[in-house]
């Protein structure tokens, strides 16, 4: 359950290269925006922000590589998308507080749940 919203969340962090992709498909919001949200989602303080930022960026990058490699077998590419999460879920929860990584489990959660439902 994490991992899709960490899958989420990371996704948003993408960017397309090609601004006509870009209009016909939004992967979701960028590092900045997902900041915002989880600035508001979990109060982050002023020392977390940055640290989060860093981490958000860097994800997308790492995701944007993989997503770009093309000759690689879907199950090695699937397979590290996974490993990415779990590595990315841990260091955002290393930022975070007890609490505002219970919060993070819960908004991931529900962002999932939220995309089901619309598939």
């Amino acid at each position: 359950m994490k991992k899709l919203l960490v899958a989420a969340l990371v996704l948003g962090a993408l960017t397309v290269t090609n601004p006509a992709q870009a209009q016909e498909r939004k992967r979701g919001p960028d590092a900045a925006e997902q900041l915002k949200q989880l600035t508001e989602q979990l109060a982050l303080t002023a020392e977390q922000k940055p640290k989060i930022e860093a981490l958000l960026k860097e994800q997308g990058e790492k995701m944007r590589a993989l997503f770009q490699d093309r000759n690689a077998p879907r199950e090695d590419a699937r397979k590290k998308m996974t490993d990415m999460r779990t590595e990315f879920t841990g260091k955002i929860k290393a930022v975070l507080t007890k609490e505002q990584g219970e919060k993070y489990d819960k908004v991931v959660a529900e962002q999932a749940a939220k995309r089901r439902k619309q598939q």
